[in-house]
């Protein structure tokens, strides 16, 4: 590895054992790290923050087709997987080109004809502050589903099925797998539940009814009207996003952790 990106959550100071690690285990190799855009020929991107910035830097990745490395200086962090106690070993492994990588599903949305950036949680269609409940038209590769009635519909992947998704009574699904999860918004009708998609289905959605206000957000970083006869067709992006995976922890690690399930301990045979 030659030429890596370094990005910092804005405001945030790098820490004293990330910039150890950065200086050991990368420049100590001869690796240049630029910390400006535009990264020209960078193999990886670090980013250094909360699932947040990583979000936010993941459409350079995808664009740049490099993978991505979360450093966890957040609250959560399922997407920035690596703490600071494993940065040195994680950075070291980056440099030798061992670190594990794991493909991550992401979503393209197209708005009446425009197609926006990649998606790696979830497309948020949601009324606004003042509206009432909304009526949403859904179709899966032409085959109507239903119209779901209130406050919204979450469109994940897999990986952001324990974001959003997962806070409004969605499954947790093992990004391992690529699906599509529909997940309604404090449904009108109980009979309103979760689905969970091939990852191949096209999805559609518009407005079943004339609405005041509804606003599609991706990923929580940006968002757009959805006006009357908007229309959303969501799908499968042609390419995955691949993330460095921690080289100590497992998904579960990190799902029991961040959940805060129960015990670790294994049981006696």
């Amino acid at each position: 590895m030659r030429r890596i990106a370094f990005v910092v959550k804005k405001g945030e100071k790098v820490p004293r054992e990330v910039d150890r690690a950065l200086n050991e285990c990368l420049k100590a190799r001869g690796i240049e790290i630029l910390r400006d855009e535009p990264f020209k020929d960078v193999e990886a991107i670090v980013v250094l923050g909360g699932d947040g910035t990583l979000l936010r830097t993941a459409a350079l990745a995808y664009r740049l087709d490099v993978p991505l490395l979360g450093i966890n200086l957040g609250r959560l962090g399922f997407l920035t997987e690596i703490s600071l106690d494993e940065v040195y070993t994680a950075l070291d492994l980056l440099a030798q080109r061992r670190l594990d990588i794991e493909e991550r599903m992401l979503l393209t949305v197209t708005a009446n004809g425009h197609p926006s950036p990649p998606v790696l949680n979830e497309v948020a269609i949601v009324k606004g502050p003042l509206g009432r409940i909304i009526r949403l038209f859904t179709a899966a590769d032409g085959s109507f589903i239903t119209t779901y009635t209130g406050d919204g519909l979450i469109v994940s992947t897999p990986t952001g099925s324990t974001a959003y998704s997962l806070s409004a009574g969605g499954p947790i699904v093992h990004p391992a797998l690529e699906a599509i999860v529909l997940t309604p918004i404090c449904p009108f009708m109980l009979s309103s539940r979760p689905l969970i998609l091939p990852a191949g289905a096209e999805i559609e959605v518009c407005l079943a009814a004339e609405a005041e206000d509804v606003v599609v957000i991706l990923d929580g970083q940006s968002s757009f009207h959805l006006p009357p006869e908007g229309r959303l067709r969501i799908k499968k992006a042609e390419r995955p996003l691949r993330l460095f995976t921690s080289p100590t922890k497992c998904y579960f690690d990190i799902l029991r952790r961040k959940l805060k399930w129960g015990d670790p301990a294994r049981p006696e045979d």
